[in-house]
């Protein structure tokens, strides 16, 4: 999925990135959250997410949650 969660660039969809990290302003210049990418294990798929870092892990937790259980009624 590769979703930013939170900050510059929540709710965007960034593939291009191949490290554990970026600061969006990669991105968008004017722009000044850093991500750290975190994968998601539910079943055999695997998904990962980019949270801003600046925000509670919990509180972006529940963003994601959010997200896949769009996917998977049974996590919501």
């Amino acid at each position: 999925m590769y979703i930013c969660i939170g900050g510059d660039l929540d709710g965007e969809i960034v593939t291009d990135r191949k490290g554990l990290y970026f600061k969006a302003s990669e991105i968008k210049a004017d722009k000044k959250s850093t991500y750290n990418r975190q994968t998601y294990i539910v079943g055999e798929n695997t998904y990962r997410f980019w949270l801003c870092a600046e925000l509670q892990f919990s509180e972006t937790t529940k963003i994601v949650n959010g997200y896949l259980a769009q996917k998977y009624s049974y996590l919501s």
